[in-house]
């Protein structure tokens, strides 16, 4: 009987064992750029129904800013940077194909502010 108890005892040790890994690992996704914060990286996060988007960057990034004043800085470069690459068999598309897809993204957000707009006016 008290070999049961002992192994009924380590079994739950290692399941709260487990359970806290599982928990460390969680937090550490829900912050995945400690390290950067902590060197002074500034951080927005965002996301929809199905992604999550954090963008980060330094101070010099920030100064460097040359658009009107926004959460993120530089963000016409911050969505180029997502944007141009993403074309899914992009080697399989002429330059003007793939860019055309990217123009066709960019025709698509438009449609999508003017919608946003609307709501307001």
């Amino acid at each position: 009987m008290p070999t049961r108890i002992a192994n009924n005892v380590a079994d739950r040790w290692m399941e709260e064992q487990l359970f806290e890994e599982d928990v460390r690992a969680i937090v550490s996704l829900l912050r995945p750029n400690r390290q950067e914060r902590m060197s002074g990286w500034q951080e927005y996060r965002t996301g929809g129904k199905h992604f999550r988007v954090t963008i980060s960057w330094d101070d010099h990034f920030e100064l460097a800013s040359d658009g009107p004043s926004m959460r993120v800085p530089c963000m016409s470069e911050v969505l180029e940077t997502i944007l141009v690459g993403s074309a899914t068999h992009q080697d399989d598309l002429t330059p003007a194909q793939e860019f055309e897809l990217y123009r066709e993204v960019i025709r698509d957000l438009s449609q999508r502010l003017d919608s946003l707009q609307a709501c307001y006016e």
